[in-house]
């Protein structure tokens, strides 16, 4: 394809995007992966920040692109591609992975500027580990992190550094000489940017990134108080500095590592509010969208499930914390509504037809990002096949009915349901309680309002 049109020389050529995007696609559907791994060692170890290790394979890519094209501010570009394709596949993080990859891509363009030979192995290492410790702080910005474990921010920071040295800027170097060996990737004379081009545009890019940052420091930031409500006498909002409650500092367990909080137990909050006797659960909601369910079993017989407080005055944010259930850590909590138990119906070919509670599968949920009919939210989902399992169908059963409240009905194959670990069981909180929705991770959605499931 010509990349000079009626005598003008582009400065990225056809060649330079469509590697960016490619890099950029890669990059964005093996984060979920390399997040599950720096997961498991985490939990392993049981220390805070063991997952930075991996950090720097998310770096990799932006590494790769300034060493193929040779050119800055393949960096940042790559970055956004990037952070783009994480968050429209429902990154856990929302639309804050946007600006973490920004933040990457420019500190890997501002590392390698100095040099003339961008893609030797000393600039793309420096550019490694700036880039990679980069995501360390902008987190801090926004996930409210624990004191204690906020004392290890700059070792933190020092394994991610390590980890983009090693993983992205090593790594990277190491490809980049093994393609060009193999003759996979052959070298293009590159085209000067203009002497005020270059600082215009990394300049741009570089108030992007603080913009987006202010923007996201304030949307995502939770409120001074959380509501409580749903199915209560008496609705209120909660406050730190609420007299009726004594705040305990607590140390907790959660994800495998000691954390300290101060807080009041959920189940005080809640009985203020005087629930009625049809509440049999509470869905927790978070400024992101993000929100958690949590059985009113599990509130009343915990002590150590709390809704803990950090900070002071308008910069106060609460966030759940629960030592039994690691993954009720909800942080920048806005509400907690209680609702009547939520159950799905099993009948038909199955030898175990006892009811889908999500209580029962709590552990084993994964989080994603889908519209299933409320614009696109963050929603916790439960995999039908070892659902299905535990049921066990019978040998004849064929295919799923899904039955709506509103007495619709959609099908879908038992055999894809049991091969295919995508397609989920999807709690939707509404303002009337918590609906179910069948729907596969990458946005195909069967039905929604599901009451009742039918194997035939």
């Amino acid at each position: 394809m010509n990349d000079q049109i009626s005598g003008r020389r582009y400065y990225f050529t056809t060649r330079d995007l469509l590697l960016m995007a490619a890099l950029a696609a890669l990059g964005g559907v093996s984060g979920t992966a390399i997040n599950a791994i720096g997961d498991a060692l985490q939990a392993a170890l049981g220390i805070s920040g063991s997952l930075q290790w991996a950090a720097g394979l998310h770096v990799l890519w932006l590494v790769l692109a300034v060493g193929l094209t040779g050119k800055a501010g393949a960096g940042t570009i790559t970055g956004l591609l990037k952070g783009a394709v994480e968050f429209l596949s429902g990154n856990t993080h929302g639309v804050l992975v946007l600006l973490i990859d920004l933040v990457a891509g420019l500190l890997v363009d501002a590392a390698v500027l100095p040099f003339r030979y961008k893609d030797r192995l000393l600039p793309l290492t420096l550019a490694g580990g700036l880039a990679t410790a980069s995501n360390v702080f902008v987190f801090q910005l926004f996930a409210a992190a624990p004191e204690d474990v906020l004392r290890f921010i700059w070792l933190i920071a020092g394994i991610a550094f390590v980890s983009g040295v090693v993983l992205a800027g090593g790594l990277g170097y190491t490809l980049l000489r093994a393609l060009r060996r193999a003759g996979v990737v052959k070298d293009q004379p590159v085209a000067p940017l203009g002497r005020r081009m270059y600082p215009l545009f990394l300049g741009a890019m570089a108030l992007l990134a603080v913009g987006a940052g202010f923007y996201l420091s304030t949307a995502l930031k939770g409120p001074p108080a959380v509501r409580i409500v749903g199915n209560v006498a008496a609705p209120y909002e909660y406050t730190a500095t609420d007299v009726r409650f004594s705040p305990q500092t607590y140390r907790l367990q959660v994800n495998n590592m000691a954390r300290q909080f101060t807080g009041v137990p959920l189940r005080e909050i809640i009985a203020v509010a005087q629930p009625d006797d049809t509440v049999g659960a509470a869905l927790v909601s978070a400024t992101d969208g993000y929100s958690f369910f949590i059985t009113r079993d599990e509130i009343e017989r915990s002590d150590t499930l709390i809704l803990a407080h950090r900070g002071a005055g308008d910069e106060m944010r609460y966030e759940i914390a629960g030592a039994e259930n690691p993954k009720a850590w909800v942080r920048n909590v806005q509400e907690i509504r209680l609702v009547a138990q939520a159950l799905v119906v099993v009948r038909g070919a199955v030898d175990r037809p006892f009811p889908y509670n999500p209580a029962d599968w709590q552990m084993e949920m994964e989080n994603g990002q889908l519209d299933l009919g409320q614009g696109t939210n963050k929603y916790q989902g439960m995999s039908l096949a070892p659902v299905l399992k535990k049921w066990q169908p019978q040998a004849s059963a064929t295919e799923l009915v899904l039955m709506t409240a509103t007495g619709q009905s959609a099908t879908l194959s038992l055999d894809e349901a049991q091969r295919d670990v995508g397609w989920r069981l999807w709690g939707v909180n509404t303002a009337a309680g918590m609906t179910f929705a069948v729907a596969h991770d990458d946005g195909r959605v069967l039905a929604t309002d599901v009451v009742a499931i039918e194997v035939r």
